[in-house]
């Protein structure tokens, strides 16, 4: 019977010491990045708190001085934004974005901007602006670090 219960023991702290590995390790949770000319145009970061996701989101501003010149990020219009109401069905994220602040002060009065995620693979999806549907969808790539 001794034996019994140390064995249901360290199957218990088994389980409990994997959780946090196993969460960490969903389909959706972790930092996924778009590119665009090779450089960066979206970084998407999700977590999982205890069932609750949660996570933000910066958009890269890319330009170019002429049409012959080579793109660059402007880190001076790129900006972390917190993602908001995100919901998680097993194959896509759905979220929204504040878009107020996006391009003041014509923006100020904006509603959120709705974006969705839809997995292709296993650390691969697409990311689509629902607000703009004439926007292309970005590739997106989960960074395992």
């Amino acid at each position: 019977m001794k034996a019994l219960a140390r064995t249901v023991r360290v199957t218990l702290l088994a389980v409990v010491i994997a959780l946090p590995a196993m969460a960490a390790d969903s389909a959706i949770t972790g930092t996924w990045r778009g590119k665009q000319y090779n450089l960066p145009v979206v970084d998407l970061t999700v977590i999982d708190e205890g069932g609750k996701l949660s996570g933000k989101i910066v958009f890269y501003f890319l330009h170019r001085n002429t049409e012959h010149d080579a793109w660059e990020v402007d880190m001076t219009h790129s900006m972390a934004l917190p993602v908001l109401d995100p919901k998680f069905n097993g194959k896509t994220l759905k979220f929204q974005v504040s878009h107020k602040n996006a391009h003041p002060p014509r923006t100020l009065n904006d509603p959120p901007s709705s974006f969705e995620m839809q997995l292709t693979g296993k650390n691969a999806g697409e990311l689509r602006n629902l607000t703009e549907k004439q926007s292309p969808p970005i590739g997106m790539v989960r960074d395992r670090r």
